[in-house]
């Protein structure tokens, strides 16, 4: 391999913009925080009922952790 030869090719799309990193972020705390929240619920301690809204808003925080960007950021082209 020659010397003046770039071991990596720019990107034709440019450097990623504040919004997709920022909603790389949100949606990985959403997907992780979510599991984390839905596995609380497996707790002999708590009640029945709470058990079931814990497992519940953990499942939906991980559900809209992945869609974020599979459906915002597939808008945008990046």
């Amino acid at each position: 391999m020659a010397k003046n030869e770039a071991l990596f090719e720019e990107s034709s799309q440019g450097a990623v913009s504040a919004v997709t990193a920022f909603v790389f972020v949100v949606s990985a705390i959403l997907a992780f925080g979510g599991i984390l929240l839905a596995s609380y619920a497996f707790d002999s301690t708590i009640s029945e009922g709470a058990a079931i809204w814990l497992f519940s808003g953990g499942l939906a925080a991980s559900i809209v952790g992945f869609m974020l960007p599979f459906t915002f950021l597939g808008a945008t082209g990046k």
